[in-house]
């Protein structure tokens, strides 16, 4: 099966929030794997948006967008 991992080049203490969005795009990304063979998360400020390929999306590109949670 399977599964997402997840890497961070950022050292410092990170807040509760912020490991919540980690958590809920590793899920995210570990379902989307199954209909794709690459999945890529961007984090930004307002959450974080998984990019994968996708035979249903116009540009071939599919997008699954996770709000930060507050």
């Amino acid at each position: 099966m399977p599964s997402a991992s997840v890497r961070t080049s950022n050292t410092k203490k990170r807040p509760l929030r912020t490991d919540s969005l980690v958590r809920q795009a590793a899920a995210a990304a570990t379902g989307l794997l199954d209909q794709s063979e690459r999945v890529l998360v961007v984090y930004d400020e307002g959450g974080a948006t998984l990019y994968y390929e996708s035979d249903d999306a116009e540009d071939g590109i599919g997008r699954h967008k996770l709000p930060r949670a507050s």
